[in-house]
């Protein structure tokens, strides 16, 4: 696959990951829903192993052919979900959607979801490599290679969210 396909790909792909996490950041539900959806994120251990094994886990399960980014979607969904929910609770001082707007100005944000994007892009890959007959030539270099990538930067943004939840608490 070209590169220029690939970029394209991966592009498309943190478009609509992105847009279906905005989305679901406005979903309205009702207070007992918001308040149990709050509870089990904030039950959660914001700590640096913690948050990679979670990112690491959803970025491995989208490299997978075809269940990738359907995975990656719904990923999308429940993590907005939790951003509607933030912004519904009592006390809450911004909406969901203004929530999702503020994630989209950190870094973080920006790490792991061109991350899992390129996951995303790299199961599509896969199909089109298999299809052309070309997996063995070329594309399981590409694959490993972004393998790693996604690895690493998932690390090195787990480490500055766990940084900055503690901050923020």
């Amino acid at each position: 696959m070209k590169i220029s396909h690939r970029v394209g790909l991966c592009i498309a792909a943190f478009v609509l990951l992105a847009g279906v996490m905005g989305y679901a950041s406005t979903i309205p539900m009702s207070q007992s829903e918001a308040e149990t959806l709050f509870k089990q994120v904030q039950g959660i251990t914001p700590t640096t192993l913690v948050i990679y094994q979670n990112n690491i886990k959803v970025a491995l399960i989208e490299f997978i052919p075809v269940l990738g980014p359907v995975y990656g979607v719904l990923s999308a969904y429940d993590t907005g979900l939790v951003v509607s929910a933030t912004g519904q609770i009592p006390n809450a001082t911004t909406t969901g959607f203004e929530g999702f707007l503020l994630l989209l100005l950190t870094p973080i944000f920006w790490m792991e979801f061109s991350c899992y994007s390129l996951a995303v892009q790299e199961s599509i890959s896969v199909i089109v490599s298999f299809k052309n007959r070309d997996f063995l030539k070329e594309e399981w270099k590409w694959l490993f290679g972004s393998l790693f990538f996604v690895a690493s930067v998932l690390l090195i943004s787990a480490r500055l969210e766990a940084a900055l939840v503690n901050f923020l608490k």
